[in-house]
């Protein structure tokens, strides 16, 4: 019987706190509401609740409005509860290649507050600590407390494993092996949560964006890197070692270009933004005609201009690239079979020029029966989707609403 009894009490604890969550969530989403309606629609008994809204009050995460009409039959009108959104804030940390998005929302996912600024090329570890400065600094400014901030979702372009927080490889950062989690928790006394570019995409675009909470969702995120966001029933698909989804670094066979991770022919290579302009540069050497010969230098976004005012040579490069691209999203739909691909990242915004390619390629490759009633969309929320990940994941993690936890 001893051996019972810390099992008992561990499921009084777990049930204790589904029942928090169910109210809190109840409350959340449908208040106003009184402790009488919450009762009801829970089935819990009504001290229950009344200690569980009491515990809630005391916390800030509810407050008591007034009275509301009294019923029919008469008798006290019932004392209406509803969510205080400002009780906690959330971080989204969106460290890109060049650019470093912070934005603070609120415990309903709403923002509050945004800076953007270049990404700092210190040692890592104090990157990190930069951007945990700015952090607090952007919730100072918005005139909050970093005492509220509940969880912080960090999203980086790279290999990062969710498990541990470690950034394990980010070769456009020149990051290896960082303990991002550790550094920024240290900082700014809070838990922190690592996911990579194309995971914090794929949630923002299912939940806010082109996947229209698709829940069985794959986005293809290309732009200065190339990778994939997995989402089963609304969950991110992180797979054992938390490196799920690093479909840019498979090799294609006949491609010998090196990779900024130390191997030889990833299809990253051959199909990204910089894979746009070494294609560019290598077409012209061979005496290709272009609006872009000489030059001095030139990026992805010059390559698209020029293919959108009719430079055939530059559409062509970008053709090829899409058409790679569907070799990617075809692997996606064989190997996932998703409702929905949606195409994220830089190169989304090219549009059509790189869509129609991609679709035929995956029409070419992809098995029928996978392919059956699959849509591949652009995204929706472009550049934002990294960020609003970002927040969306923090807020998903830091909520004690089972039914939300578990999707991260």
């Amino acid at each position: 019987m001893r051996s019972e009894e810390p099992r008992r009490g561990a499921d009084h604890n777990v049930m204790r706190e589904v029942n928090r969550s169910l109210v809190l969530a109840l409350v959340k989403e449908g208040g106003p509401v009184s402790r009488a309606s919450i009762a009801r629609s829970t089935t819990l008994a009504k001290p229950t609740v009344s200690a569980i809204v009491d515990e809630l009050i005391a916390e800030g995460l509810v407050r008591e409005i007034g009275p509301g009409s009294t019923a029919v039959s008469g008798g006290r009108p019932p004392i209406l509860l509803e969510f205080n959104a400002r009780s906690q804030l959330v971080a989204g940390v969106h460290i890109g290649a060049r650019r470093t998005t912070i934005a603070i929302g609120d415990a309903a996912g709403e923002e509050v507050a945004r800076r953007e600024l270049p990404t700092p090329r210190d040692d890592p570890g104090e990157a990190l600590r930069l951007v945990a400065a700015e952090v607090r600094a952007v919730i100072a400014a918005a005139g909050l407390e970093t005492a509220r901030l509940a969880a912080v979702g960090a999203v980086l372009p790279g290999l990062t494993d969710f498990h541990t927080g470690v950034c394990l490889l980010a070769p456009n950062l020149g990051w290896r092996d960082v303990p991002v989690r550790e550094i920024l928790a240290a900082e700014l006394d809070a838990p922190v949560y690592v996911h990579n570019a194309g995971q914090a995409a794929a949630v923002a675009e299912n939940l806010e964006g082109a996947g229209e909470r698709a829940g069985d969702l794959a986005l293809l995120y290309a732009g200065t890197g190339l990778s994939a966001g997995i989402l089963s029933d609304g969950r991110v698909f992180h797979g054992v070692g938390g490196t799920a989804g690093e479909i840019g670094h498979n090799a294609v066979p006949g491609n010998d270009e090196p990779c900024n991770c130390g191997k030889v022919g990833c299809l990253e290579t051959v199909a990204s933004g910089p894979a746009i302009v070494r294609a560019v540069h290598r077409a012209l050497a061979a005496g290709g005609t272009s609006s872009l010969a000489g030059q001095d230098s030139f990026d992805a976004r010059d390559v698209t201009a020029a293919a959108h005012a009719g430079d055939r040579l530059a559409a062509a490069v970008i053709a090829d690239v899409g058409t790679r691209l569907g070799l990617a999203a075809s692997w996606l739909i064989n190997a996932y079979n998703p409702a929905l691909v949606v195409v994220g990242g830089g190169l989304a915004a090219i549009g059509d020029l790189l869509l129609d390619p991609l679709r035929a390629a995956v029409a070419r490759h992809a098995l029928a029966p996978a392919l059956r009633g699959v849509e591949i969309r652009a995204s929706v929320l472009g550049p934002d989707a990294e960020v609003r990940g970002a927040v969306l994941l923090a807020l998903q993690h830091s909520e004690t609403y089972y039914r939300v936890v578990f999707r991260a």
